[in-house]
């Protein structure tokens, strides 16, 4: 697979997902991804962004301004 944005290689990794609700901040560390080796965009495939809206879809009802977790411990 090629980057969508430069056309870089594109090899599996994982980031930092930030989500920004104006109410709170969420933070999702360790989620896999596909990351671009030339511009270090991200990519989620269909499950992982599913699981991702799930992790911030329940943390908006759970905390007040930030919210830090971990993909791995959240998905288990």
């Amino acid at each position: 697979m090629k980057c969508f944005f430069c056309k870089g290689r594109l090899e599996n990794s994982e980031t930092t997902h930030v989500v920004d609700l104006k109410k709170c901040l969420v933070i999702v560390r360790n989620a896999p991804c596909t990351q671009c080796v030339q511009c270090g965009e991200s990519f989620f495939n269909d499950q992982t962004a599913t699981e991702l809206e799930i992790i911030v879809n329940n943390a908006k009802s759970a905390v007040t301004e930030v919210a830090i977790m971990n993909y791995s411990a959240m998905t288990a």
